[in-house]
C-alpha cells in the first residue's frame, strides 16, 4: 500500500468517525499539530482529541481536491474538511494537510494548516 492510500485510509477512517481505526494508521510517537493550535502527542493523544470532537458530529466528510506524494514518502493533502454537527448546522474548512511516515509505514507526522478565526466563528454558530 502506497503512503497516499494509507492518507485515504486514514481519511476514511475520519469520515467513519472511527478513532480505532485512526489510531491504527498512526505511530505510538505521533506528532499531530492543527496550526495555529498547540500539537497532540501519540495515539492517546489522538484518541483524546477525536473522541469527543466526533462525538459532537453527525457526519465527517472531507473532500480531497489534490493528493500528492513525493519521492521520500511525504503525502500531501489539499482538502475542505465539512463537519456536520449533531445541532445540524455545518462547519466547513479549508486544509493543507502534510502526512510523514515512520519506517513501519505509519503516520508519525501530521500537520493541518488552515484558517483558525473562521473554525472558531463556524464552531460558534454551529452550537445555536
Amino acid at each position: 500500500m502506497t503512503n497516499t492510500e494509507k492518507v485515504e485510509r486514514f481519511i476514511a477512517a475520519w469520515e467513519a468517525r472511527d478513532v480505532d481505526a485512526m489510531v491504527e494508521l498512526v505511530s505510538d510517537d505521533l506528532f499531530y499539530h492543527n496550526i495555529p493550535m498547540d500539537p497532540i502527542l501519540g495515539k492517546e493523544g489522538l484518541k483524546q482529541f477525536a473522541a469527543p470532537f466526533l462525538s459532537n458530529t453527525a457526519e465527517v466528510k472531507w473532500d480531497l481536491h489534490h493528493i500528492a506524494e513525493n519521492d521520500s514518502g511525504i503525502v500531501l493533502t489539499e482538502r475542505t474538511d465539512h463537519f456536520r454537527m449533531k445541532t445540524g448546522k455545518t462547519v466547513s474548512i479549508k486544509v493543507m494537510g502534510v502526512f510523514e511516515f515512520d519506517a513501519n509505514g505509519l503516520i508519525y507526522k501530521w500537520r493541518d494548516y488552515f484558517d483558525l478565526a473562521e473554525f472558531q466563528t463556524q464552531m460558534k454558530d454551529s452550537a445555536s
